[in-house]
C-alpha cells in the first residue's frame, strides 16, 4: 500500500519562497513511490510561533490519520525550538 505524506513547508518573510523546499520534498515523495495527501504552506510566518495556520492544519490532519508520514525541509521549518518538536511529535 502506498504511503501518503503531508509536505510542510514555510518561510518567515513574504520576500522568501517556499519553491525550493517544495521542489526537494515533491522528489523527494516521487523517488520512493509515496503520494502526496497535501501540502501545508506558510509563508511569511515565524517558526517561533507554534500556532500557524497551515500547521494548525496538518495537526489536525494528524489526529484525523489522513496521512502516514510528515515531509519537511529541514527540522526549522516545522519547529523552533526542542519542547515545541517534542510536543508536536507527541
Amino acid at each position: 500500500m502506498q504511503k501518503k505524506v503531508a509536505i510542510y513547508v514555510r518561510v518567515s518573510t513574504k520576500e522568501q519562497s517556499t519553491d525550493m523546499q517544495l521542489n526537494d520534498l515533491e522528489r523527494y515523495s516521487r523517488e520512493r513511490g509515496f503520494g502526496v495527501f497535501k501540502v501545508y504552506e506558510d509563508n511569511g510566518i515565524s517558526g517561533t510561533k507554534e500556532t500557524r495556520p497551515a500547521l494548525n492544519d496538518l495537526m489536525n490532519d494528524a489526529k484525523k490519520k489522513r496521512f502516514d508520514i510528515v515531509l519537511v525541509w529541514r527540522f526549522d521549518r516545522f519547529a523552533r525550538s526542542t519542547k515545541h518538536l517534542v510536543t508536536a511529535l507527541h
